[in-house]
């Protein structure tokens, strides 16, 4: 049978200019299917970066806050004077204190500022002012960096095991309790002490009861200082921030000093904690009509104004953990404390490499120093 013309073109094929038509559309195609895939996984490192900076922004945000809220928390002592700090024979090791910084001993029991601030210190003279942070560990700023120190028990009772109103079994099954400093009071008198020697104060006579003999409660006791390190993980055989940490990107880190026991200890609690910035809340009322409100706000309060100190605004310049070589932050500045001065601009930090290339978001909080508030406003 005798195909016909229009059968034998149908058997011809593509021609050439329909086959090149066709790859350059399937090469079209498969761009745009590229270019969709790279969106989308830059889009996912930006959030991925965002909520990671949200969640380490909170996390210091919460050790920060938790801290501000129990200092000055002595117990039931309706001030801090009614504490006896003596009897107790306190002795904290590795402590903060020193001559510029005072109390040189026993500083972490100075109950008469729940809440004090160090500024302008830097890597030459920390260790001298502040002898638990080891310079290196320390992040060098420019005009040195904003200390923030609390004092005051934690709001956990010692438990009662048996329920027979003593403590003392309580307190002996804690660990560590043996050089770990308790305090209790009543609205009258207190005693900040080691958990070792509660039954032998309580003995003599010297510890708090209610009238059908059970121990009033008794807290934990806290101090810490917070500050940032230049790192958030030591390299290899390290104790101290090297270039070698982190994977040889050090990661600035929010950190704090902590009584462990009744040692100082250092404590690295979130990375990317890249500036904080604290502004302290003074209720400066006349005598007799203080409500524990602040009033003004300065960064530098003076020494008679510590105890006037009954709010703290905290804001962190949050930085992501992860280096991207496409991301330019050059175009930023950061003023902290809003005094319309640039308190961070990547170009300016010389220290850290690829500075400009690290995301950056501003987190704020105010928190309200609740038993110093209250107190005054009685």
């Amino acid at each position: 049978m005798t195909k016909t013309p229009s059968s034998r073109a149908r058997q011809r094929g593509l021609s050439l200019v329909e086959l090149m038509i066709g790859l350059t559309i399937g090469l079209a195609l498969t761009l745009g299917m590229f270019t969709l895939i790279s969106n989308t996984s830059n889009v996912f490192k930006v959030q991925d970066d965002f909520a990671r900076m949200q969640e380490n922004a909170s996390s210091a945000m919460r050790y920060i806050s938790t801290s501000l809220r129990s200092a000055g928390f002595y117990g039931y002592a309706s001030d801090f004077s009614l504490i006896n700090t003596t009897t107790g024979d306190i002795n904290t090791v590795n402590d903060c204190g020193s001559a510029t910084n005072t109390p040189a001993s026993n500083w972490a029991i100075n109950l008469q500022f729940p809440v004090f601030g160090l500024a302008g210190l830097t890597q030459t003279d920390i260790n001298t002012s502040v002898p638990c942070i080891t310079a290196t560990n320390y992040l060098e700023i420019t005009g040195g960096q904003q200390i923030l120190v609390t004092r005051g028990a934690l709001g956990t009772r010692v438990p009662d095991p048996n329920g027979d109103g003593n403590l003392s079994d309580g307190i002996a099954s804690l660990r560590n309790y043996q050089t770990t400093i308790f305090v209790q009071s009543d609205p009258s008198q207190g005693l900040i002490f080691y958990g070792n020697n509660f039954a032998a104060y309580k003995a003599s006579g010297l510890t708090r009861t209610l009238a059908n003999g059970s121990d009033i409660d008794i807290f934990e006791y806290a101090a810490h200082v917070y500050y940032l390190r230049p790192c958030s993980r030591f390299a290899a055989a390290a104790t101290t921030c090297t270039a070698a940490a982190d994977d040889g990107r050090p990661i600035p880190t929010l950190t704090r000093q902590e009584l462990s026991g009744s040692t100082m200890t250092e404590m690295a609690l979130a990375e990317g904690i890249e500036r904080m910035a604290l502004l302290y809340g003074i209720d400066n009322a006349p005598a007799g009509a203080l409500d524990g409100v602040a009033d003004t706000y300065t960064t530098t309060p003076g020494a008679a104004d510590w105890g006037n100190v009954v709010a703290v605004r905290v804001t962190l310049l949050v930085r992501s953990t992860v280096l991207n070589p496409q991301y330019d932050d050059s175009a930023k500045t950061y003023d902290l404390n809003g005094d319309n001065v640039v308190d961070y601009q990547c170009t300016l930090d010389l220290a850290t490499p690829a500075a400009c290339n690290y995301k950056r978001k501003v987190f704020s909080q105010l928190v309200q120093l609740r038993n110093i508030a209250q107190r005054r406003g009685m």
